[in-house]
């Protein structure tokens, strides 16, 4: 009948350390859903359709980009011209694409600011 009490008591003491375990273990963050996702995809699309242009023209691309992300601010960077639109501040998703023509190297990117979605 000793043995009982012991038994009891360990199981007592388990018990506290894993509730304690359990307490300290942060809780889960605010789920970003797929919002992200959404504004990488926006990107790739742009990125495929300028890199398919024979020469892209940058006033095109502010368009394309005002169409894509109303009321949003990023930046546009094709080879070594950049073009910033909005206020560039915060957080920020961005997408690139190489590609050639007649031999030639071409950069694109786009970086889309997320401090002004909701």
């Amino acid at each position: 009948m000793k043995n009982n009490g012991y038994w009891l008591s360990i199981e007592a003491i388990v018990s506290m350390a894993l509730l304690g375990i359990l307490l300290s273990m942060p809780l889960q963050e605010s789920r970003q859903g797929l919002e992200n996702l959404h504004i990488f995809k926006k990107e790739s699309d742009l990125l495929l359709l300028w890199a398919k242009e024979d020469m892209p023209e940058l006033k095109g691309m502010k368009a394309d980009f005002e169409k894509a992300f109303p009321n949003k601010s990023g930046e546009i960077y094709f080879d070594e011209e950049k073009i910033a639109i909005g206020e560039q501040a915060g957080e920020a998703i961005s997408s690139k694409a190489i590609f050639f023509r007649q031999m030639q190297k071409h950069e694109l990117r786009i970086v889309v600011f997320k401090s002004d979605f909701s």
